[in-house]
């Protein structure tokens, strides 16, 4: 069957996994999204991060750099359409956005990309700002500890943290997740986390191409070249300075790794050109036949989050995501 937003679905009966892909082929806008990207020479600066992985000074110098298009701030149209309130959270920014003076019903809290070095984006701010505008959610954007500052143990235990003061805000099951790239690698990490424990879980959660494999060892074949941002090189990397003493096939850094049976409903964003799809599918099938209610979406000939990105396939991307937060 076909929705509205020109998604095409596939149930497979045998399992709970519900798998999506765009009908449509990318539009000229979008090519032209993926040109500029690669033009940017992004993909390069990662991989030259990597390759200073064993040099700290030269490391945190072009980390420095890499971090200079971060918004850490609330932008503009957020300050203008949204009481917002700043959260200390041992010591880390939680800022939490409502329509009105007291919460909504309802929030959803979102864990920025980066590859757990630098972020959130000005992008990820615009893409919250709608999604929560649209389904009627309060949102806030946590700024966890990043590495190479702080390790994975850590930047999971301020993010709990962090999930406490949202479901003290809203209530147990009131607050939805939405992660994105490393963000959703975390997702992941804190949910199952919550889940060990016994605590009460996000009412849902939405992934956007998240890292749930940095050792990448699922066989990438071309993605490496068609993914115009992403590199083997960078992801690894990033796994193992963000790991500290866990490692990076730890389930913390890599979920693919870990039990995940007993998870909220999910829904994952991939495109079909990227470099984590197959480990992203490979996560799917296995939350899937643990038991957990998971849907996947790729979008066909997209890039790495290309829900966040300003094309017509990621607005249609974001709608899906408003309808998925307004009904879960």
């Amino acid at each position: 069957m076909r929705d509205a937003y020109g998604y095409e679905y596939q149930f497979d009966r045998d399992r709970t996994q519900r798998t999506c892909g765009l009908v449509a082929v990318t539009t000229i806008r979008g090519r032209l999204a993926t040109q500029v990207v690669r033009a940017l020479g992004i993909k390069r600066r990662l991989r030259r991060l990597a390759e200073a992985e064993d040099d700290p000074a030269a490391f945190n110098e072009r980390l420095r750099k890499l971090r200079r298009t971060d918004r850490r701030k609330p932008p503009l149209a957020v300050r203008l359409r949204w009481k917002i309130q700043e959260v200390d959270v041992s010591g880390f920014d939680l800022f939490v956005m409502a329509r009105n003076r007291s919460p909504g019903r309802r929030a959803l809290l979102y864990l920025h990309g980066g590859g757990y070095l630098f972020g959130p984006f000005g992008t990820e701010w615009a893409a919250m700002r709608r999604v929560a505008d649209q389904s009627s959610y309060d949102f806030a954007m946590f700024l966890y500890p990043r590495a190479p500052e702080h390790d994975a143990a850590e930047t999971l235990e301020v993010t709990r943290a962090a999930y406490r003061s949202m479901t003290d805000r809203y209530g147990d099951g009131g607050v939805a997740l939405v992660g994105m790239s490393a963000g959703g690698g975390l997702a992941i990490a804190l949910m199952a986390s919550l889940r060990d424990e016994g605590a009460p879980l996000p009412r849902c959660a939405v992934l956007l191409s998240p890292g749930v494999d940095m050792t990448l060892e699922q066989p990438v074949g071309d993605l490496d070249a068609s993914d115009v941002l992403l590199s083997t090189e960078h992801v690894q990397s990033a796994g193992r300075v963000y790991a500290g003493g866990l490692g990076p096939n730890h389930p913390t850094i890599s979920p693919l790794f870990g039990d995940l049976s007993g998870l909220p409903e999910l829904t994952v964003f991939v495109g079909s050109a990227e470099l984590l799809r197959p480990s992203i599918e490979a996560f799917a099938n296995k939350a899937s036949e643990a038991g957990s209610d998971v849907r996947l979406v790729v979008g066909q000939d997209q890039q790495h989050t290309w829900p966040a990105a300003p094309t017509p396939e990621g607005r249609k991307a974001l709608q899906q995501i408003v309808e998925i937060l307004s009904s879960c």
